[in-house]
């Protein structure tokens, strides 16, 4: 059975809200460490989605040194409603560019 694009893309993009709310959850819990590996996926899965928008809101959580690796520093200080757009945008359907 042939996987469509479309499925690709629904994919990615489940993947995707997966790594904000795993890597804001982290944040909150103080795993700092944990926080930057899963936002850098995310970071990363929204560039190969093409998701500018989670982009746009992932760059007021962390500071992107290297968007094709997912390179990425948490900001020290980060608005609490930035946050929480971006957790309640992750969980809500998108539509992006082809």
């Amino acid at each position: 059975m042939a996987v469509s694009r479309g499925q690709i893309r629904r994919l990615y993009l489940r993947k995707l809200a997966q790594a904000i709310q795993d890597g804001l959850a982290a944040k909150s819990a103080g795993d700092e460490e944990g926080a930057t590996t899963k936002l850098g996926r995310a970071v990363q899965l929204a560039a190969q989605t093409g998701n500018e928008e989670a982009t746009t809101r992932l760059r007021k959580v962390v500071d992107i040194t290297d968007i094709e690796t997912g390179t990425v520093r948490l900001k020290r200080s980060v608005d609490k409603a930035d946050e929480m757009a971006l957790d309640t945008a992750s969980t809500k359907t998108t539509r992006v560019r082809h």
